[in-house]
């Protein structure tokens, strides 16, 4: 088995006793036997990086009821030779340990500090089963049965992306306001940077190469070439270790597949709820801000930065936060700070966002980014290069690329 079928078999112990344990395990059910069941891949080959997933469909009875259904996700660690598994095991990063703690310990807190503060929509899945041994398996409710679906398009419209920022600013509230409480162990190291690097592409190389096909922008060309893929990652990497102005927990891996969404009847998004908190880490708020902005046009990231900040404040607020409040000039100093960011996440989220996937297979997809005739290609392709055209500039007057290019 490679680590890809490892993604569509479901693991011998996904059976009736382990769905037992699942159901009985928040003491809301108790005597259940299970009728029957059925699993299946919860999504694609490869959409899930750290982890292998599963949906199951239950019908079970207690003493008091006969037949009941249900349908649960079950998230469990890789266990095949490969690059999930190596991504998770060899680095000191506790994934799942960190994802346990914030489900057990800290996101129905948060849900408790918005619902109090008047904001009651849903944040997260509910939590239905977590172990650590003898494997390490956390199993939530099935968010597709409440109407929730994953994201149709990767790069969201104006009303998409006001839902995206305020959804941010309602979990950095709460969870902010919770270690102002003095909620134990927030601190925890998170995100791709304190990882191994795992790049399978050089972004920075092929960036520049399509930035020499544009007219105008020898140079930013020229200032690209001075840069590696590596220098960028070690500049970002330690600033995401320096304490920022403010800090909080934040999720560490902010994108449009880390959300998934419930329309209205007219198709329009209405509702988004987060998903993966494996990657949580403690620093600057900027960080999700910017991994989210990726997708985002340069010239609409500051009202939605605003609209972030003035909801992040509203909830603080009105939730009793007895703190001082971090000020706009405060959150713009953090976002200044972290701008080589901007750089890092238009050759991973942005690229990955603008790819037109539909028609592809996922896995297929992984082995072409090694070859980098094919990354080059994808790099040139008009939709990204909308993006880069707009950013490139002011990361050029603004001295960033310059910053990069100076440090050590």
């Amino acid at each position: 088995m490679n680590f890809f079928d490892e993604e569509s078999v479901p693991p011998e112990w996904i059976n009736s006793d382990f769905l037992k344990e699942v159901l009985e395990f928040n003491g809301e059910l108790k005597g259940v036997s299970i009728d029957e069941y059925e699993t299946a891949p919860a999504v694609g080959p490869s959409d899930h990086f750290a982890s292998i997933m599963f949906r199951t469909k239950i019908t079970y009875s207690t003493d008091e009821k006969k037949g009941e259904k249900c349908s649960v996700i079950i998230k469990a660690m890789p266990t095949v030779p490969g690059m999930k598994l190596d991504f998770v095991t060899k680095n000191d990063l506790d994934y799942f340990g960190t994802e346990i703690f914030m489900y057990s310990k800290v996101l129905g807190r948060c849900e408790e500090i918005l619902k109090n503060a008047g904001y009651t929509d849903k944040l997260v899945a509910k939590i239905l089963y977590y172990s650590e041994e003898p494997r390490k398996v956390l199993v939530f409710e099935d968010l597709k049965e409440l109407g929730y679906a994953m994201p149709t398009r990767m790069l969201p419209n104006d009303e998409e992306a006001k839902i995206f920022f305020s959804k941010l600013a309602q979990y950095h509230a709460a969870v902010f306001k919770l270690e102002s409480e003095g909620h134990e162990n927030m601190k925890r190291r998170g995100t791709m940077f304190n990882a191994p690097y795992m790049m399978p592409f050089d972004g920075i190389s092929a960036l520049c190469e399509a930035v020499r096909t544009i007219p105008g922008y020898e140079t930013i060309a020229e200032k690209l070439s001075q840069i590696s893929q590596m220098k960028l990652f070690e500049k970002c990497k330690q600033t995401l270790n320096i304490p920022g102005s403010y800090n909080l927990l934040s999720h560490g891996d902010f994108h449009v597949r880390n959300m998934m969404f419930k329309n209205n009847k007219e198709g329009a998004v209405e509702q988004a709820v987060l998903v993966d908190f494996q990657m949580c880490n403690w620093g600057s708020p900027a960080y999700d801000l910017i991994d989210i902005a990726a997708v985002i046009p340069y010239s609409k990231r500051e009202k939605l930065y605003k609209l972030y900040f003035d909801t992040f404040t509203d909830i603080l607020v009105k939730s009793g936060f007895e703190g001082t409040l971090p000020t706009y000039e405060l959150f713009q100093k953090e976002m200044k700070r972290y701008q080589h960011f901007d750089l890092q996440f238009l050759c991973i989220s942005t690229i990955a966002m603008t790819l037109d996937t539909a028609k592809a297979d996922p896995a297929e997809m992984m082995k072409l980014m090694f070859n980098k005739e094919i990354v080059l290609q994808v790099f040139k392709q008009p939709k990204y290069l909308a993006f880069v055209k707009e950013l490139l500039p002011v990361l050029l007057e603004e001295g960033v690329l310059d910053e990069i290019i100076q440090s050590n």
